[in-house]
């Protein structure tokens, strides 16, 4: 189990600390199951990661994403990644995560 960096928009912030999100999709893989992240004072264990197709993660993961629609979903993704934007067969690896109980 090791400490990894995770980075997210402030924006999501809110939503990671209070648990209503609980995934983030990365072009690359940033840690493994039982590695953690730190948020502030708070420790969040990744539970599983899987490699998906972004649509895949558009189509079934919007809650856990911690987006309000397909829209923000999108907006955000091309924010991030201006050069690329949104293309839906490219492979992501979605980190699962909660808050640490340790």
């Amino acid at each position: 189990m090791a400490e990894v960096q995770l980075p997210f928009l402030e924006k999501f912030y809110p939503k990671i600390l209070n648990g209503t999100k609980t995934a983030t999709s990365r072009t690359k893989r940033y840690g493994k199951e039982g590695d953690y992240f730190v948020l502030g004072n708070t420790k969040f264990e990744i539970t599983k990661v899987k490699k998906m197709l972004l649509c895949e993660v558009f189509n079934n993961l919007l809650k856990e994403e911690g987006v309000e629609d397909e829209f923000e979903f999108i907006n955000t993704w091309k924010k991030l990644h201006p050069r690329k934007g949104y293309e839906p067969f490219q492979e992501v690896f979605v980190h699962f995560f909660r808050r640490s109980e340790n």
